[in-house]
């Protein structure tokens, strides 16, 4: 993915890499909205790669004309180094899927797969589906997966600043389980909905199930088939999903039931209320700040007639900012992105972005970045509009230049 993404995915590896080759395939996405997710909710964007693999998949299987039955055993709960231990039972992807399927509203199903059959992790499997109930056919895809996630980390809700959302229940079950319905709107797609249910157990088992009210690009029902929460809990919450976990093998580290799981390690950067306390007196003289969310590191200024919302994130130095800035020359830069390489070894980099990789015209984003030698980085983000999805043209409060200057003032990195 073009450098916008480069910037953004702070938690890149070898699945993000991946999603990369698979969105080369897939409509453009919108990449500046990618980058702030990214930058201030890596783990929750990481599993909304997840579903854009599978998207991506879905879309070259409908752009192809029609539908692609899986292979057989495209979905086998057998792991890539062999088959699973003795005393773990193995399924089918056959056997997967008509489980899944026993779940759903009386309907037909379809399965979606294309090219080489999906390499299955030992310790997860899952499927996309065409689902059709008679009132409009429609994406599913649910996944069962052992984790070392406490269920207060497998189970959140996407941050409404972020993605459009009309409303998402989270709820602690008596048995220590979580359960989260999060209803989400696609700005990408005129009247879409993507509702996501997860089920996190305390013992790291975790279920995920995703549906749309259409196709990709395409709403044609007012919302997804499995409308009703009390079905959509049911769904996930059944014991028949025993069976598919007894084939997954356990991961290293999960969590004990009964035992406190330790706390993740706290921030060592400032927080985002000390950020925006440091970003503030930075403002061009005659800068009014309308407004701050200190929630999401953002403020909204206005100066010489134009409002934007900027945004700011620091990275303490890490090993995984110095590998970031090392392999900067590897990745070709985006049409309207300056690199500068200072003597010390910093990389002050500014960048404008349109509505998807490359696109230039109208531009939408600003941005302002430094990677330091040590692997911290500084990013400032602009935008025109309320949240980090809603964007318009028009030159922006604070112009490129300025944004470069907040970026690389001292203040971040004395």
């Amino acid at each position: 993915m073009p450098s916008d993404d480069e910037f953004a995915d702070a938690f890149a590896d070898d699945f993000a890499r991946a999603l990369r080759g698979a969105a080369e395939l897939a409509p453009e996405p919108v990449q500046h909205t990618l980058a702030v997710r990214a930058e201030q909710h890596g783990r929750r964007w990481r599993r909304r790669r997840r579903t854009a693999v599978a998207s991506a998949l879905v879309v070259l299987v409908l752009a192809g004309g029609g539908l692609a039955a899986a292979r057989p055993g495209a979905f086998d709960l057998v792991g890539p180094a062999g088959p699973a231990a003795p005393s773990r039972p193995t399924m089918s992807g056959q056997e997967l899927v008509a489980l899944f399927t026993g779940l759903l509203p009386k309907g037909t199903v379809k399965e979606l797969n294309s090219g080489p059959p999906q390499k299955v992790d030992k310790h997860r499997t899952g499927a996309i589906l065409l689902f059709d109930d008679g009132a409009g056919a429609s994406i599913v895809e649910f996944s069962a997966e052992r984790t070392n996630l406490a269920p207060e980390a497998a189970a959140v809700c996407m941050d409404g600043f972020q993605t459009p959302q009309d409303s998402c229940d989270r709820t602690v079950r008596p048995d220590g389980s979580v359960l989260v319905i999060d209803k989400l709107r696609n700005n990408l797609t005129q009247g879409g909905r993507e509702w996501r249910v997860t089920w996190a157990a305390p013992d790291g088992r975790r279920v995920g199930f995703t549906e749309y009210n259409g196709q990709p690009a395409i709403a044609n029902r007012p919302n997804p088939p499995v409308s009703d929460d009390t079905q959509l809990t049911a769904l996930v919450t059944s014991p028949v999903w025993d069976e598919v976990f007894a084939a997954l093998a356990p991961v290293e580290g999960a969590p004990k039931p009964g035992r406190s799981s330790a706390p993740e390690p706290a921030a060592t950067g400032p927080s985002n209320a000390e950020l925006l306390t440091k970003l503030v007196p930075l403002l061009p003289a005659g800068a009014k700040v309308e407004g701050q969310d200190p929630g999401h590191a953002a403020l909204t200024v206005t100066f010489e007639g134009r409002t934007s919302m900027l945004t700011v994130a620091v990275d303490p130095p890490s090993q995984r900012g110095r590998d970031e800035l090392a392999g900067m020359d590897r990745n070709l830069p985006t049409p309207l992105e300056v690199r500068e390489k200072r003597p010390d070894g910093t990389l002050v980099v500014t960048n404008r972005f349109g509505n998807g990789k490359g696109a230039t015209n109208p531009v939408l984003h600003w941005l302002g970045s430094v990677s330091y030698p040590d692997g911290s980085q500084v990013r400032i983000n602009e935008w025109n509009g309320p949240n980090a999805y809603t964007f318009q043209p028009g030159d922006p409060a604070v112009d490129v230049d300025r944004l470069k200057a907040l970026a690389t003032d001292p203040v971040w990195h004395p």
